[in-house]
């Protein structure tokens, strides 16, 4: 920054980089992390990406002669396991996220307030 930048310009800037850092980092773990859960039986596998996206399924060799139904019951076990992990994850993120920006807001109130 350069010398004759205001201060209160200068925060707010730096409270800015930090929240841009902060979506960085969430876009970046929702690429790369994934959620996966298997039925009772483990027998379905699922794998959710962070977006929640269907990636992978693998059901056991053999499964297919219990029949479609019981075979969409235990996938859709695993997904819902799956969804479950993925869903508990956004929600820590986002309790995260809301501290951070609660706490940026905070102090540029208490910068705006010197």
């Amino acid at each position: 920054m350069t010398d004759d930048m205001h201060p209160e310009v200068a925060a707010v800037l730096r409270q800015a980089r930090r929240l841009q850092s902060l979506m960085d980092e969430q876009l970046d773990k929702m690429a790369t992390e994934s959620f996966t859960a298997t039925d009772e039986n483990d027998t379905v596998e699922v794998t959710l990406n962070g977006h929640q996206w269907l990636k992978d399924v693998y059901i056991q060799d053999g499964l297919l002669r219990l029949g479609a139904e019981e075979v969409e019951q235990r996938v859709n076990e695993a997904l819902h396991k799956a969804s479950a992990e993925a869903s508990a994850s956004i929600d820590a993120d986002r309790e995260r996220i809301d501290a951070v920006v609660a706490e940026i807001t905070a102090e540029i109130s208490d910068d705006e307030r010197e």
